[in-house]
């Protein structure tokens, strides 16, 4: 009985060794995506803050060119205007 034990142990070291191993990666790898995440979102929020302005009518347009029709192309020629 002792001999099997003794043939079994470097086989159950091994997989023991492996099961540790597994774990700790998963346990960094976790801990880094958690990190990485955490970070991103604080990028995203530093961005977003320098990106926004404060001046009301900043980012408002004309509106002309987004409500024209096909028809309202056509006729001045733009680009859907075929000749």
């Amino acid at each position: 009985m002792l001999t099997d034990l003794a043939a079994l142990t470097p086989p159950l070291l091994m997989a023991v060794v492996f099961l540790i191993a597994a774990g700790a990666f998963v346990r960094h790898e976790m801990r880094r995506g958690k990190n990485a995440t955490e970070d991103e979102q604080d990028e995203q929020a530093e961005e977003s803050s320098a990106d926004s302005s404060q001046s009301s009518g900043a980012n408002e347009t004309d509106g002309s060119s987004a409500q024209r029709s096909f028809g309202e192309n056509a006729a001045e020629g733009g680009p859907d205007h075929d000749h």
